[in-house]
């Protein structure tokens, strides 16, 4: 296997600026870390906002649905005890409420 064969000096200087640039990737990639971890920290504090108002929202909208559903459960357990005790008007009732409908409204003056 053939080698370059290079003098102790050349070496040393190749080896030197090998160093130089590795310590430059290093300082990069670390500086680029730093970022990294300050923008995990900004992303975290935000998510934990979202949730927090998230939290706080969703709980109100849970409440109105939930007053909503218990408003319509009110209203049919009042329509069916109304209609469980027999306090419904017979039809015929019905028929005197049209006809004083009628005698109460104020005719028309034709011109």
């Amino acid at each position: 296997m053939p080698q370059d064969i290079k003098c102790d000096n050349c070496q040393k200087q190749e080896l030197t600026q090998l160093k130089n640039e590795l310590h430059l990737c290093r300082k990069s990639s670390e500086s680029k870390d730093r970022k990294i971890k300050a923008l995990d920290k900004k992303v975290f504090i935000l998510t934990i906002i979202a949730v927090g108002i998230a939290a706080i929202f969703g709980k109100e909208a849970l409440d109105v649905v939930v007053e909503w559903i218990e408003s319509i459960g009110k209203f049919n357990s009042g329509v069916n005890n109304i209609s469980a005790t027999g306090n419904v008007p017979h039809p015929g009732t019905l028929a005197v409420f049209g006809v004083f409908a009628i005698m109460t409204r104020k005719s028309r003056k034709r011109k």
